[in-house]
Protein backbone atom coordinates (compact mmCIF):
# COMPACT_ATOMS: atom_id res chain seq x y z
CA UNK A 1 0.00 0.00 0.00
CA UNK A 2 1.32 3.60 -1.00
CA UNK A 3 0.31 6.69 0.05
CA UNK A 4 -0.03 9.88 -2.28
CA UNK A 5 0.23 13.40 -0.99
CA UNK A 6 -0.90 16.20 -2.69
CA UNK A 7 0.71 19.39 -1.79
CA UNK A 8 -1.96 21.74 0.28
CA UNK A 9 -0.39 24.99 -1.77
CA UNK A 10 0.03 23.97 -5.45
CA UNK A 11 -2.24 21.51 -5.82
CA UNK A 12 0.22 19.36 -7.41
CA UNK A 13 1.12 15.58 -6.64
CA UNK A 14 3.90 15.18 -4.63
CA UNK A 15 6.31 12.42 -6.01
CA UNK A 16 7.56 9.58 -4.00
CA UNK A 17 11.10 10.26 -4.00
CA UNK A 18 10.35 14.17 -3.58
CA UNK A 19 11.12 15.96 -0.13
CA UNK A 20 8.09 17.09 1.23
CA UNK A 21 6.95 18.31 5.07
CA UNK A 22 4.14 17.97 6.93
CA UNK A 23 3.21 20.35 8.69
CA UNK A 24 1.16 19.49 12.19
CA UNK A 25 -0.59 21.61 14.72
CA UNK A 26 -0.61 21.08 18.30
CA UNK A 27 -2.40 22.83 21.35
CA UNK A 28 -5.11 24.82 22.05
CA UNK A 29 -5.48 28.27 20.72
CA UNK A 30 -9.49 29.10 20.66
CA UNK A 31 -12.71 27.55 22.15
CA UNK A 32 -14.55 28.06 18.31
CA UNK A 33 -11.55 27.18 16.44
CA UNK A 34 -9.36 23.69 15.43
CA UNK A 35 -7.25 22.70 17.87
CA UNK A 36 -4.45 20.02 17.53
CA UNK A 37 -3.96 17.87 14.11
CA UNK A 38 -2.30 17.49 10.24
CA UNK A 39 -2.66 21.23 8.48
CA UNK A 40 -1.29 19.91 5.28
CA UNK A 41 1.69 18.45 3.15
CA UNK A 42 3.96 20.66 1.02
CA UNK A 43 6.63 20.56 -1.70
CA UNK A 44 9.90 20.70 0.62
CA UNK A 45 12.33 21.13 -2.67
CA UNK A 46 13.18 24.50 -2.82
CA UNK A 47 13.40 25.12 -6.37
CA UNK A 48 9.70 24.28 -6.36
CA UNK A 49 9.48 26.58 -3.33
CA UNK A 50 5.94 25.62 -1.92
CA UNK A 51 7.35 24.73 2.05
CA UNK A 52 9.39 27.77 1.54
CA UNK A 53 6.16 30.48 0.57
CA UNK A 54 4.02 28.76 3.66
CA UNK A 55 7.20 28.94 6.31
CA UNK A 56 7.50 32.80 5.06
CA UNK A 57 3.83 33.48 5.22
CA UNK A 58 4.13 31.69 9.28
CA UNK A 59 7.28 34.12 10.10
CA UNK A 60 5.39 37.06 8.94
CA UNK A 61 2.51 36.47 11.00
CA UNK A 62 4.91 35.56 14.21
CA UNK A 63 6.69 38.39 13.35
CA UNK A 64 7.12 41.11 16.14
CA UNK A 65 4.43 43.93 17.47
CA UNK A 66 4.17 46.85 15.49
CA UNK A 67 5.43 48.61 18.77
CA UNK A 68 9.35 47.55 18.10
CA UNK A 69 9.40 48.79 14.57
CA UNK A 70 11.89 51.61 14.87
CA UNK A 71 10.10 55.10 13.74
CA UNK A 72 11.17 58.56 14.00
CA UNK A 73 10.89 60.56 17.74
CA UNK A 74 8.34 63.49 17.81
CA UNK A 75 11.24 65.80 18.51
CA UNK A 76 12.88 64.84 14.61
CA UNK A 77 9.93 65.03 12.79
CA UNK A 78 9.24 68.32 14.73
CA UNK A 79 12.89 69.51 13.60
CA UNK A 80 12.71 68.43 9.99
CA UNK A 81 9.43 70.31 9.48
CA UNK A 82 10.99 73.55 10.97
CA UNK A 83 12.67 73.30 7.72
CA UNK A 84 10.18 73.66 5.13
CA UNK A 85 8.43 76.67 4.43
CA UNK A 86 4.74 76.80 5.10
CA UNK A 87 2.33 76.84 2.19
CA UNK A 88 1.18 80.02 0.86
CA UNK A 89 -1.98 80.40 -0.61
CA UNK A 90 -1.00 81.11 -3.88
CA UNK A 91 0.91 77.59 -3.86
CA UNK A 92 -1.14 76.05 -6.23
CA UNK A 93 -3.24 73.80 -3.84
CA UNK A 94 -6.71 74.27 -3.31
CA UNK A 95 -8.13 75.43 -0.28
CA UNK A 96 -10.06 72.76 1.98
CA UNK A 97 -13.95 73.09 0.64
Amino acid sequence: MSLIYTCNLCGETIGPDTPYVTLNGNGDRARDFWRTGYVGHYHADPEIGCWNRIVDAIRLCDAPRLDAIPTASYQSITAKRRKHRPLEPDDGIAPPA
